[in-house]
């Protein structure tokens, strides 16, 4: 069945559909749950990537607590039954990596409804298993996304998160103890914050971060200054598509300097489909050329990026919620080897409930990357070895 959504993506009220991929009445209150973003980390530590999916759940239509399915990878290719842990109420997005500097990915999760962040560190006593979650609290703000990078230059992870409710990009830096975080800080930004991302945007070997808006623009702020003296700067903002929900930094072009994408959700009547964005980076470091718009289906919610087909460019992965009573779809772009950052026509994939998300991982161990999709359930199409950057029937995993 199809579900109305279950968070808020942005002050305009722009609302994303959610397939309920699971549900279950007994006679009484219907319950569902829906993986609605997705991630591939090596967690237990064994040489081969798992995969979490965020799942969001609702009982009788009333959102409740969420968890993140993790799915241990066994002999390449087979995974083992899910594990959950708990986090805040209608999870948003989640950030897996090394967040306390000891070697093990930790689990970073925007909780919409709860405006709080969960950090839960991986557990040194359990390979593949985490802590009790520390909260981060974004009082009257939704937090849609998170990301993580050394943002103060003082070799510890710290957090940014997009939230919406005010034009400002919410900053949580990590305390002298590892794993602790302090109250965050705030920069402008031009429009309500939907995603962020983490990266050395103009070569100077320190983080930036850049935001897309509700404004339809990117916000960059580069060479943010923290110590000795806290600076506030403002963002310089550069065009996009309609409803940016999703950003990536990537080199597309190869010319050593990280461009920006961002998939758009679009209008809110009429939506075309120019789901994604290319902002290749300008002349000057730190700075953008206007944007190259994409076709893609129906209702883009989240990309990703990497070499699909083995010829050492840069490719582009868009998952497409679709529209109502639509399956929504992927589209895979491979980059066009006669021009250096420009994108050839997507091959599309049918979704099943509508994917909002979408990571990269060899999963079965053929050295290909796979498709990971956060689509009602955990769904992975594997990589064609025969036509690499071509990818096969979905497998489905319940959570």
């Amino acid at each position: 069945m199809r579900l109305l959504p279950s968070f808020l993506l942005g002050s305009l009220g722009l609302l994303a559909l959610m397939g309920c991929s699971g549900s279950d009445s007994n006679g009484g209150p219907s319950s569902g749950y829906l993986v609605n973003a997705i991630a591939v980390a090596d967690i237990d530590a064994n040489g081969q990537p798992d995969i979490l999916g965020l799942v969001s759940t609702d009982l009788g239509g009333v959102p409740t607590q969420g968890y993140v399915s993790t799915r241990l990878q066994g002999p390449a290719g087979t995974f083992v039954l899910p594990t959950r842990f708990g986090v805040g109420t209608e999870p948003a997005n989640l950030v897996v990596t090394d967040v306390d500097g000891d070697g093990r990915p930790d689990l970073v999760v925007a909780n919409a409804t709860d405006q709080t962040v969960s950090v839960r560190l991986a557990d040194p006593a359990k390979p593949g298993f985490f802590l009790p979650a520390v909260l981060l609290a974004t009082p009257g703000r939704t937090p849609l996304d998170v990301a993580v990078g050394d943002l103060d230059g003082d070799g510890r992870m710290d957090i940014a998160v997009a939230a919406s409710g005010a034009n400002n990009v919410m900053v949580f830096l990590q305390g002298s103890t590892s794993g602790t975080f302090l109250a965050p800080v705030t920069f402008p930004v031009g429009g309500d914050p939907q995603a962020v991302t983490v990266a050395d945007l103009d070569g100077d070997g320190r983080s930036d971060i850049a935001i897309a808006t509700a404004a339809n623009t990117v916000s960059v702020l580069c060479q943010i200054q923290f110590s000795p003296t806290f600076v506030a700067q403002s963002a310089v903002d550069y065009a996009t598509g309609v409803q940016p929900v999703a950003i990536k930094a990537a080199d597309l072009d190869g010319d050593g300097k990280l461009d920006l994408l961002t998939a758009n959700w679009g209008a809110a009547t009429s939506p075309d489909t120019q789901g994604l964005s290319v902002l290749l980076q300008g002349a000057t470091a730190g700075t953008f050329q206007a944007p190259v718009h994409y076709a893609t289906g129906y209702r883009s919610a989240a990309l990703t990026v990497g070499d699909l087909n083995g010829d050492g460019k840069v490719d582009v992965v868009v998952a497409n919620a679709g529209l109502p009573g639509d399956p929504g779809s992927v589209s895979a772009f491979l980059q066009d080897p006669a021009t250096a950052g420009a994108l050839l026509t997507p091959t599309n994939y049918r979704g099943a409930w509508g994917p909002m998300g979408v990571a990269l991982g060899d999963m079965n161990g053929d050295g290909l990357p796979d498709l990971v999709l956060a689509d009602g359930d955990i769904v992975v199409r594997f990589n064609n070895a025969a036509a690499p950057g071509t990818f096969g029937p979905p497998q489905f995993f319940y959570n």
